[in-house]
């Protein structure tokens, strides 16, 4: 069968070769005679061996799999694991990098020594000045209210940067928090009626609250809630006992 003229703009016999559109071992000149894979048979040889993956995506692959003994003429591939850039990628329990095995520094390691040597550059001065009252400055490492010398309009860096989220969250949509307060009289409520005998059902009833709401303000549930929103208060303080 003769073969399909197959012009792409990386190496043919590489994973490459078929990101840049040649397929099928029809359209590559790499045939079964051929010394080298097609890049069909590159792709899925390469998706069962670590080692492969290693190296660059236009690196041909010789069908005998001895890649021992390649040159190429690329970059090595960077390093990942036991990186901060690993740690970016997803490796980020120490458990299950594979550095752990090895002894040698995971990429949840690198992160938090990372961190630490950052902010330690940070506090002794080193490098960009922080602007202080901006969310950029939180970012930078002011988080602390207390020791945030603040902006111009006193606004500190931590409270510029709830700000900032807040206006973010408002122009997605998102609608703020209800307020909430201490549900402390609304708990004296419900157990007072309870011990004169209300069920919970007739207090969920009386007050138009949730029979869960109810249970959990008598700490029936074996958790007690400790917020209520004004309306729930409103409504209990409200019923009176007959």
């Amino acid at each position: 069968m003769s073969r399909l003229p197959c012009d792409v703009s990386a190496p043919h016999g590489s994973a490459a070769g078929y990101d840049a559109g040649c397929r099928t071992r029809a359209m590559c000149p790499n045939g079964q005679d051929s010394e080298m894979l097609s890049c069909a048979e590159a792709v899925v040889r390469r998706r069962g061996d670590y080692h492969l993956l290693r190296l660059p995506a236009d690196q041909p692959l010789p069908r005998d799999g001895n890649v021992g003994v390649m040159t190429s003429s690329h970059e090595p591939v960077r390093a990942v694991h036991g990186t901060p850039w690993g740690y970016a990628r997803g490796c980020r329990d120490a458990s299950g990098c594979p550095n752990r095995l090895r002894g040698a520094m995971t990429c949840a390691d690198a992160r938090r020594r990372y961190v630490q040597e950052y902010a330690a550059r940070r506090s002794a001065g080193v490098g960009t000045p922080i602007e202080h009252g901006t969310p950029n400055g939180y970012l930078l490492g002011c988080r602390d209210s207390r020791l945030c010398p603040g902006g111009d309009d006193g606004v500190s860096c931590a409270e510029s940067r709830a700000r900032h989220r807040m206006r973010i969250a408002r122009a997605a949509g998102i609608a703020p928090r209800a307020e909430t307060l201490d549900s402390g009289p609304a708990i004296a409520k419900v157990r007072a009626l309870r011990s004169q005998g209300w069920s919970l059902r007739r207090i969920s009833s009386a007050t138009g609250c949730g029979r869960t709401t109810i249970a959990e303000l008598a700490g029936e549930t074996g958790t007690v809630r400790e917020r209520v929103t004004p309306v729930t208060l409103r409504r209990i303080l409200a019923v009176e006992a007959r």
